[in-house]
């Protein structure tokens, strides 16, 4: 087990800053008290028209619907003090349902105000407060998505094959009129994120370089000179772990590593059986299309229509018809 440590270490103290997107950065940077600035700055920044000023961190368990799916774990929930609530999401490997996946997560928060509601409802008729029916006006406090995906989605029409961000919400098909501000959905495609360097021009676009590229820096660029990149920086600075830290970060990226090869494998092997498929619908479709050769072939000669059916496996409807 020694021999295995000592041959690992030399080759991790290579990397000066550390991937952001493993499950350990990820909440260092997202999902703790110490560093909740940096979440509210991202928010604000990658979703439109929003003005966060202070979150509090809600638990990530919930409770599921059904025995199957006794609880559902978000990367990172917050909720604002005027009820607004946001999950964070990083999804590694692609997932092709991803969007309706986000739908889903949204109703959890949303049946959680029911109950909020309900709970409040029956301490208010304990106090004498309230009437002895539960009367509920259903105005949803807003519940916002971000995930950032490793990957690109498929999008319909002439979609720009550089635009990354997508933000959904209900809209009236024929007029775009919003049906409510519930629901929204901020999707951050580093798939389709490419940009180099220099091409940085907005603050959203020096994020996204950072979560793809920062563990491939050894310094800090002119560009993120703004306090709070600098900070980033500081914080995802491998020599700024502790030995747990440390510890934590390099089994993270292990996993991360785990995941993304058994995504990888199972793609292979998918694809390999497609082949495998498609090389033996080939050689079926020409083995059909030989048994029809050779019987049109026997029907010229005159063989005996029954005699040809036993032959070829053709029914004498199929024979009849050549």
């Amino acid at each position: 087990m020694k021999e295995k440590e000592e041959s690992v270490d030399p080759q991790k103290t290579k990397q000066k800053y550390a991937e952001l997107l493993c499950d350990f950065m990820f909440k260092r940077l997202f999902g703790s008290e110490a560093n909740k600035d940096v979440l509210i700055a991202f928010l604000n920044t990658v979703i439109e028209d929003v003005e966060i000023v202070h979150v509090d961190f809600i638990p990530t368990e919930h409770i599921g619907f059904t025995e199957e799916d006794r609880k559902v774990i978000f990367d990172i929930s917050c909720k604002c003090k005027d009820g607004s609530s946001f999950i964070i999401e990083m999804q590694k490997g692609y997932q092709k349902y991803f969007r309706e996946r986000a739908l889903y997560y949204t109703t959890y928060p949303i049946n959680e105000q029911g109950r909020e509601a309900h709970d409040l409802y029956l301490k208010r008729k304990a106090a004498g407060e309230a009437g002895p029916r539960f009367d509920w006006d259903y105005n949803l406090r807003p519940v916002t998505v971000v995930a950032i995906l490793n990957f690109s989605f498929a999008h319909c029409g002439d979609w720009p094959l550089e635009q990354f961000r997508s933000s959904y919400r209900l809209y009236e098909d024929s007029r775009c009129e919003v049906m409510t501000d519930a629901l929204r959905f901020v999707f951050l495609e580093l798939g389709r994120f490419n940009k180099h360097l220099w091409e940085l021009e907005t603050v959203t676009d020096k994020w996204m370089y950072l979560l793809k590229h920062m563990h491939e820096m050894d310094e800090i660029p002119k560009k993120f000179s703004d306090p709070l990149f600098t900070r980033l920086f500081l914080l995802a600075e491998i020599d700024n772990f502790t030995a747990e830290e440390k510890k934590q970060y390099y089994k993270s990226l292990e996993d991360m590593g785990d995941y993304l090869n058994t995504i990888n494998t199972a793609a292979e092997i998918a694809e390999k059986r497609g082949h495998a498929a498609g090389l033996a619908e080939g050689m079926e479709k020409g083995m059909e299309k030989e048994r029809y050769a050779n019987a049109a072939k026997l029907k010229e000669l005159g063989v005996d229509i029954s005699i040809i059916s036993q032959a070829t496996g053709l029914s004498t409807d199929e024979i009849a018809l050549l």
